[in-house]
């Protein structure tokens, strides 16, 4: 009898294990894997649109890898790692919205971003802050300055009350953001998540009105199968995408809530986690929608950490005022430079314009 009772309980803990809703660990080394096979030979990652490296995709697939628990270290072409690659671009970085990229990835990978790659990136951040609030220049927009704000906390630096004001008064009535910062524009999910995090980073309390009502208006445009489109209403659809759902997952994680449970539980039982699960290929990289699904770099980058249980802001670091610069040094896994001068040209584009970009996919 004894024996018959200790294999049913075994059974039942087998049962408890299988049933239970815990993120699903294993597949996560398989979107490491993936991500290593999209790595160029400069050691860098193109941004999803076009092949070629770019700094501000580098340092998203860099903080992907960290949040992941993998070891930039390890990723390796050409004798270059995606570190060796933002050391050669970094003096190029010349917008707010690569340059906040960078310190974030750099601080998670625990590299000083006042020297690396014998440039003060921080200090050049904090050149571009302006007197109306705003954080950047003519190619910057309003998410650029939501991305220096949570760059700037990352490094312990301040931030003006002009640019926190600018994002507590760029609030809509219905709880979001828009992509522009502007009343006139459709609030949408991913540029709320972004004005989330800057808030919370900067001190915001979670329990605050700001936070309150941005959680209200991502309640309130939930999707059934648990996951969120980039806009409802919207003219290119209210299926959940797998950017919008991973960003809005990474606002509800640093807002204290827990994706898996709660009120973030669809009437259908599913939540933003399984919205996500259903995404993710077998290759290991998430496709963008359900009638996308093909494997989406952008989607893999901004879901994996998600999906992690991370929320952008992976690590913080003192790097106290700006200070001389050492020679400039190249990581021992490093190879041949690149010339990042064609960067300038698209500084504030791709990945660092998050909002354009996902609105560009959807027309």
């Amino acid at each position: 009898m004894k024996t018959a009772i200790a294999r049913l309980a075994l059974v039942l803990v087998l049962l408890t294990l299988v049933v239970s809703p815990v993120l699903a660990l294993a597949d996560l080394p398989a979107a490491l894997d993936y991500l290593e096979t999209q790595q160029n030979a400069d050691g860098g990652f193109g941004n999803g649109f076009t092949p070629d490296s770019a700094l501000g995709s580098t340092a998203d697939v860099l903080l992907a890898i960290l949040a992941l628990d993998g070891d930039p270290a390890a990723f390796v072409q050409g004798g270059n790692t995606p570190l060796t690659y933002l050391s050669t671009s970094a003096p190029a970085a010349a917008g707010s919205g690569d340059l906040s990229k960078l310190i974030l990835a750099l601080v998670a990978a625990g590299e000083n971003p006042r020297l690396f790659g014998g440039v003060d990136s921080v200090d050049k951040l904090e050149a571009l802050a302006g007197a109306d609030g705003r954080i950047g220049g003519a190619a910057d927009t309003f998410v650029s300055t939501l991305m220096s704000v949570i760059a700037l906390k990352s490094v312990e630096r301040p931030v003006s009350q002009a640019s926190l004001e600018l994002i507590r008064t760029a609030q809509q009535d219905d709880g979001g953001w828009a992509w522009d910062g502007s009343a006139s524009t459709p609030s949408d999910t991913n540029t709320t998540a972004y004005a989330v995090q800057a808030l919370l980073a900067s001190g915001e309390p979670a329990g605050g009105d700001a936070v309150a009502k941005a959680l209200a208006y991502y309640e309130g445009i939930q999707n059934d199968d648990g996951g969120w489109p980039y806009q409802n209403p919207s003219d290119y659809g209210t299926a959940t995408d797998a950017n919008s759902t991973a960003v809005t997952v990474q606002a509800l994680l640093a807002a204290g809530e827990d994706p898996a449970e709660g009120g973030w539980t669809s009437a259908l039982g599913t939540t933003p986690y399984d919205a996500l699960d259903a995404l993710q290929n077998g290759s290991g990289a998430w496709s963008w929608k359900a009638d996308a699904p093909g494997d989406n770099l952008l989607a893999t980058v901004q879901a994996a950490p998600a999906r992690a249980g991370k929320a952008l802001l992976l690590a913080t670091m003192s790097v106290g005022e700006a200070a001389s610069l050492a020679p400039a040094t190249v990581p021992v896994t490093g190879g041949p430079g690149v010339d990042p001068a064609w960067l300038l040209t698209a500084s504030g584009l791709a990945l660092a314009l998050g909002g354009i970009l996902l609105r560009a996919r959807k027309r």
